[in-house]
């Protein structure tokens, strides 16, 4: 069984890259939302966020 890793842990960027994957993947929007709470992130973290 491989090693869990804790979401918490992860940093900004690595979530972001999982969520558009996992989006990227997902047959729709309901196939996304449905991976993306099994993998414990959420879609807004695959929002970029305006710093300016």
């Amino acid at each position: 069984m491989a090693d869990e890793v804790d979401v918490a842990e992860l940093s900004q960027e690595q979530r972001r890259r999982g969520v558009r994957t996992v989006a990227s993947a997902a047959l729709d929007a309901q196939d996304c939302a449905l991976l993306l709470d099994i993998l414990g992130l959420d879609a807004a973290d695959g929002v970029v966020k305006d710093t300016g």
